[in-house]
Formats: C-alpha cells, sequence, structure tokens
C-alpha cells in the first residue's frame, strides 16, 4: 500500500510538472498559429506513456537508489575517522568516482543529445565515446569535489580553479568542440545524476564534523558540471595532437 500511494503521489507530481509546458504548446498552436492540432491522438498517447515512464522512474530512484547511495555515502564516510589517515578515505572516494561514471552513462538525456550529435557530426563523435568522455568527467569532478569535502578546502578555492582550467583549455581547444565541452556538463547532470549526487554530497556532509550541507553538500553538483567540459576539451585537444601526428606520418611516407 505506501508503495500505490507512492506512486500515486508521483503521478500527480509528473502530470502537474507536464501542465505548463502542454499550455505553452496549446497557446503557440491555437492562438498563435491558430491550426488544429496535427495527430492529436498519437500525441495523446505520448503524453501517457511520458506520465507513465517518468512517474516509475522517479519512483524508482526515490525508493531503490537514492536511499542506497544515501546510507553507502554514510557508512563509507564513517569509516574515515579524525586522524586516521588519508587511506580510510579511500573507499568513499572510489564510490564517488564509481557512482559518478555509472550514473552518467544511464542518463537519459545524455544517451538522447549523443546520438544527436553523431548524426550532426557525420559519425565523427560516436555516441559511446561522448558518453564515456563525460562520464569520465563526472566521475573526475565528484573525486576532487569529495577530496575537497574531506580535507576541508574552501569551495571558492576548487571553484576558481577549475573555471580557469576551464577557460585555459577553451583557449586551446577546436572551436567546434567547444559549444558541445560547455553543454556537456549541464546535459549530464539531470533526472539521474543530480538526485544521485546530491543524496550522496548531502550524507557525506552530514556525516563528517563542521561541513556544510549546503556549500560542501551542493557544490559536489557544480563540480559534476564543470568536469565533463575539462574532460571533453582535454579530449578535443588530445584527438586533435592524434589527427596531426597521423597526416605527418602519412606525409612522411609519401
Amino acid at each position: 500500500m505506501e508503495l500505490l500511494g507512492t506512486l500515486w503521489i508521483g503521478t500527480i507530481g509528473t502530470i502537474t510538472d507536464l501542465v505548463p509546458i502542454a499550455i505553452l504548446f496549446g497557446i503557440f498552436q491555437f492562438v498563435v498559429l491558430r491550426k488544429p492540432l496535427p495527430e492529436l491522438g498519437r500525441i495523446s498517447i505520448g503524453l501517457f506513456y511520458v506520465v507513465v515512464g517518468l512517474t516509475l522512474f522517479r519512483t524508482g530512484l526515490g525508493v531503490s537508489l537514492i536511499p542506497t547511495g544515501d546510507s553507502m555515502a554514510r557508512q563509507l564516510a564513517a569509516l574515515g575517522e579524525p586522524g586516521s589517515g588519508w587511506q580510510a578515505f579511500l573507499p568513499i572516494v572510489l564510490f564517488a568516482a564509481s557512482i559518478g561514471f555509472a550514473a552518467t552513462l544511464i542518463e537519459p538525456t545524455l544517451i538522447a543529445v549523443a546520438d544527436r550529435v553523431r548524426d550532426l557530426s557525420g559519425g565523427t563523435v560516436q555516441p559511446w565515446t561522448l558518453r564515456i568522455v563525460v562520464a569520465l568527467g563526472v566521475a573526475g569532478g565528484l573525486v576532487l569535489g569529495t577530496v575537497r569535502i574531506v580535507l576541508g578546502v574552501p569551495f571558492e578555492m576548487l571553484l576558481t580553479g577549475m573555471v580557469i582550467l576551464v577557460a585555459l583549455l577553451v583557449l586551446g581547444a577546436p572551436r567546434v568542440m567547444v559549444p558541445l565541452a560547455l553543454d556537456s556538463g549541464a546535459i549530464a547532470t539531470s533526472v539521474v545524476t543530480v538526485p544521485l549526487i546530491a543524496a550522496y554530497g548531502i550524507a557525506l556532509a552530514e556525516t563528517l564534523p563542521d561541513r556544510s550541507v549546503l556549500i560542501d553538500g551542493f557544490g559536489l553538483i557544480i563540480m559534476a558540471l564543470l568536469g565533463p567540459a575539462v574532460a571533453l576539451l582535454l579530449f578535443a585537444q588530445a584527438y586533435r595532437i592524434y589527427q596531426n601526428w597521423l597526416k605527418r606520418g602519412e606525409h612522411r611516407a609519401v
């Protein structure tokens, strides 16, 4: 019965979230364009699928992955007692990298965008390549954020360093990859990754002494946002160097 109640609340929440965008489309379709909605039946079925899918997805996260991640983060963080050395915190750092990488790989937004990028790039950027590089970026961002929380490094120092690094990488990266790299963080931090990262960060901040839930817990999300940009910009530069090396080899062979 409790699960049914959770599903009902999730359904109401999903419908409530979809109402504004449905109203927006309706206004532009009937007021601005002044035309009937084409394929109304197909659109209605699609909306039904969206409601069911989002409801089940949100409910599944809420009753399984998020509580599990929260509990595991608290237990791993508790292993590192003050004065026990950095080795005691190694499990929580590895957990941060693992949860960031795995959650990003199954992020629906990133999967959809990766397929679209493949089509727009003519197959130059393959979906799995993009997803893996972005996932590594999120994992790296979470590792840096976790180490910062464990060591008590001020959030401003790490944030400033990450922003400067992104700016420097932009200067040397291929221009065609810069917009995708800067957008990749927002693409990667969506319906799967953000709830998991937030739950993990809050649990970590609450377990360690003298940590702020707002600064340390939610600060992990911005690290996960900037990490993919760094990873993609580095990958783009490495790929360009590799292509130039191949061209020089072909030129010498000729």
